[in-house]
């Protein structure tokens, strides 16, 4: 993994999109020279300022395949749902850049070049793509090799963090665990290393890169000179929060401290100049989109207008929790019949809830009841990436029972966030526990840069319904 501006990304990912920016620029290139091949005087929009055009072209298509998740599961669904999925890829960037065509017309190549460089640079990235993961993403000498320096539940978690991300998709490789006495053993005993040499001696024998220490307790100074001895060698050594951190972007709350949390929650400070970048992007952005979106928005307005017969809300306000517990109203299209609560009790909505009308199901599934929320932002109780805002009688239970949930309440509510686009939405108080790991992760380490990575796989997850299948804690 590689740290950018606090998130950690795969260093294959880095890899694989700068190689395919270079791809898909030297892919416009070809396009032109096959398209005027032969001509004494090609058109002169066609020749001059090319290079511009071709970053343009490399920069949409990287960011369609992002937005489809196409630098986080490669392969996953074999060969032939990668090439589907990138195909996919590229039906999107065609029409993105056929809009952006319009507001920037002098980076348009012409059709012919333009078709070309489209087939080229399709081609090129789907064998670039099935030789890199054939020779380089699944070759273990490419990762790190790591020993887990304990063997109780802390190092079952480390366990989850490598194995949950599937065959192919962690840059580490996981060799084994360091007994510890008086631990109760929550691994694989198989996995156990039971060896007569000390650790700084067995790591460097085996190569070891990482030394990960998840203990139940905290670490004795009985076991300091030997982990000071790897660290000595050029063995990292790591703790079990930011190992987690790295390989699965979550915080741990079953292992993290309030200490841990009040040295490490960077991103809960921000800098008055960056409060106003981030306030200049969401208004931006929020206008943006309710310009392209408003013809989806007035047909969802109608389709919830016929569906009730005329009667009835078009929208549905709700009280939500805000930043700092403040209660925020929440804007939505309607998608339940108005007598969803009439007796005044807040519920987890199901999976096929019954409330649910015919027009509601569609706008939930695809988002569209999202968007009126869009003037919350405008109006600067939202962000467009954050925690999703719960309802206060859902919040005054989790506060209770979920260790740290009040710390998702320190930044902004937004319209999407990282824990929908990473975990989806939940139906219980095991869901919400497993989100807050999420949302504690854009807290710590919340940023523009992290907020585009959230806004572009949102695309995906609207295009493609993930995490909008199952059941929800919204009304």
């Amino acid at each position: 993994m590689i740290r950018i501006f606090r998130h950690y990304l795969h260093r294959w990912s880095l890899m694989l999109i700068g190689m395919e920016l270079a791809l898909a620029s030297l892919a416009v290139y070809v396009g032109v020279a096959v398209r005027f091949y032969g001509m004494d005087h090609p058109d002169e929009i066609h020749t001059q300022l090319l290079l511009p055009k071709a970053l343009f072209f490399a920069f949409v298509i990287v960011t369609s395949l992002a937005a489809m998740g196409r630098y986080q599961r490669l392969m996953n669904e074999g060969f032939s749902g990668e090439l589907l999925q990138v195909g996919i890829s590229f039906v999107v960037g065609l029409v993105a850049m056929s809009m952006l065509f319009y507001v920037f017309p002098g980076l348009f190549i012409g059709r012919g070049a333009f078709g070309y460089a489209l087939v080229f640079s399709f081609w090129m990235i789907v064998a670039v793509r099935y030789v890199f993961f054939r020779f380089v993403i699944d070759t273990d000498l490419l990762k790190r090799r790591v020993i887990v320096f304990g063997m109780g539940e802390p190092a079952r978690l480390v366990t989850r963090a490598v194995i949950d991300q599937g065959v192919g998709q962690s840059d580490c490789q996981l060799l084994g665990y360091w007994p510890v006495s008086g631990e109760t053993m929550r691994v694989d005993d198989a996995r156990i290393i039971w060896d007569i040499r000390d650790l700084p001696e067995y790591a460097q024998d085996h190569d070891v890169d990482e030394v990960v220490i998840a203990l139940e307790e905290p670490l004795s100074t009985l076991y300091l000179d030997e982990i000071q001895a790897c660290k000595y060698r050029g063995i990292r050594i790591m703790d079990i929060q930011e190992f987690c951190e790295r390989e699965r972007h979550i915080i741990l709350t079953e292992v993290m401290d309030p200490g841990w949390w009040l040295f490490h929650s960077v991103g809960l400070y921000r800098e008055p100049w960056s409060e106003a970048v981030k306030k200049l992007f969401d208004t931006s952005i929020s206008l943006l989109l309710l310009l392209i979106l408003s013809p989806v928005m007035l047909l969802a307005a109608l389709a919830i207008w016929i569906e009730g017969g005329g009667r009835g809300p078009i929208f549905y306000t709700q009280s939500r929790v805000g930043i700092d517990g403040r209660i925020i109203p929440v804007l939505k299209f309607r998608s339940m019949r108005t007598d969803a609560e009439q007796d005044g009790v807040a519920r987890w909505a199901a999976q096929d809830d019954a409330r649910v009308t015919r027009v509601g199901r569609f706008i939930r599934k695809s988002r569209i009841d999202e968007l009126p929320q869009f003037f919350n932002v405008l109006r600067g109780e939202m962000s467009l990436v954050g925690p999703r805002p719960e309802r206060p009688e859902f919040v005054t239970e989790l506060k209770i029972k979920i260790p740290f949930y009040t710390e998702r309440l320190r930044v902004k509510p937004g319209i999407t966030g990282w824990a929908q686009i990473r975990y989806g939405y939940g139906a219980s108080e095991e869901d919400a526990a497993e989100k807050l790991k999420y949302d504690l992760y854009y807290v710590k380490n919340r940023g523009l840069f992290l907020d585009l990575l959230v806004l572009i796989h949102t695309v995906e997850v609207v295009l493609f319904g993930q995490g909008a299948t199952g059941p929800k804690s919204r009304n």
